[in-house]
């Protein structure tokens, strides 16, 4: 997982002194290396495809956020668009079966997305899910999980939507994971 390595020298000592107790004082190359090995064997341990963890932490990096506040805003997005997704492969399945064996699938999708997008960005307008990228990338990992050869949840919306949800919010507590494990020494305390 590529992560700023200038994180130490960037962080100011208010936001050290807010972070709480735990405290290492890893380089960030050491901290990401040992995060991902974890995803990595995380996944594999429990038989699912590991890129949603890594997508919610980089999610979280590309934010900004890096101050408390924008993480509970992120995982409700990731969240949203998330369903969002397990709602547009629904509305298109609905679709299908409504217009027949006759009608291509991509029309089913593209008449699902049609109404699915828009009400996303909508939904950005509000405070509580301003972070829209959060929302697109919880709606693509949806697809991403679904569509995957997991035998545990390919083909199965809830399952897709269960497993999504939990690798992105997982990769949010890597982020923050992450960075108490490169806090400066002086904020140890």
């Amino acid at each position: 997982m590529s992560t700023d390595v200038n994180v130490r020298r960037e962080r100011s000592p208010a936001v050290s002194e807010q972070a709480g107790r735990f405290r290492m004082s890893l380089p960030p190359e050491i901290a990401a290396t040992v995060l991902a090995l974890s995803t990595v064997v995380l996944g594999a341990v429990l038989g699912l495809p590991s890129y949603g963890i890594f997508l919610g932490w980089a999610a979280a990096g590309l934010s900004g956020a890096g101050k408390a506040a924008r993480l509970p805003i992120l995982g409700s997005c990731l969240v949203v668009g998330a369903a969002f997704g397990a709602g547009t492969l629904a509305a298109q399945s609905a679709l299908g079966t409504i217009l027949g064996p006759d009608v291509p699938q991509w029309i089913c999708a593209v008449a699902a997305l049609a109404i699915a997008n828009p009400l996303l960005i909508l939904l950005g307008r509000l405070p509580r899910f301003s972070s829209v990228p959060g929302m697109f990338i919880g709606f693509s990992t949806l697809f991403a999980v679904f569509l995957s050869a997991s035998a545990q949840v390919s083909g199965n919306i809830v399952m897709a939507l269960l497993v999504t949800v939990a690798m992105n919010l997982t990769g949010l507590g890597f982020h923050w994971l992450y960075n108490r494990m490169t806090a400066p020494r002086e904020a140890r305390g």
